[in-house]
């Protein structure tokens, strides 16, 4: 089974677009739709058998969606927003995963726009006779 990486990871949906944040590089991801959906299936414990199985159901399946799906997941772990869990998966039953205009791609993209305000303490990075906050002078 896979989970989130809590130690690094704060993990959202909005809107159905996942946003994931990691704490450590101030690197954020978002996904595409189905990405969302098979990222959220795979927090909630499911099996990834079981998720692409949920995509299947849909008329227009592309038929190499397992190896997709495969890939994403991979993708997922290379970035350590998932990891390994020993726990069983969770063996309630999965909703069909709906797919929007037949849009099956699975795409974690990455953002590095904000990193340095995600990496920023403004607690510990400033001057304490300067007070707070303070904008540093230019040199």
């Amino acid at each position: 089974m896979y989970k989130l990486n809590t130690e690094k990871m704060f993990y959202d949906i909005a809107d159905g677009q996942a946003i994931v944040i990691n704490f450590e590089t101030g690197m954020y991801y978002g996904t595409s739709t189905l990405g969302s959906m098979v990222l959220d299936g795979l927090i909630q414990g499911k099996a990834p058998k079981r998720i692409v199985d949920s995509i299947q159901n849909n008329k227009d399946c592309v038929t190499d969606i397992d190896q997709s799906v495969e890939r994403f997941i991979d993708a997922l772990a290379e970035k350590e927003i998932i990891i390994a869990d020993d726990q069983p998966y969770n063996a309630e039953q999965l909703n069909d995963l709906v797919v929007v205009d037949g849009d099956y791609s699975l795409d974690l993209n990455e953002f590095a726009e904000v990193q340095d305000i995600l990496l920023a303490d403004p607690v510990h990075d400033v001057e304490a006779d300067m007070g707070w906050p303070t904008l540093k002078e230019e040199d």
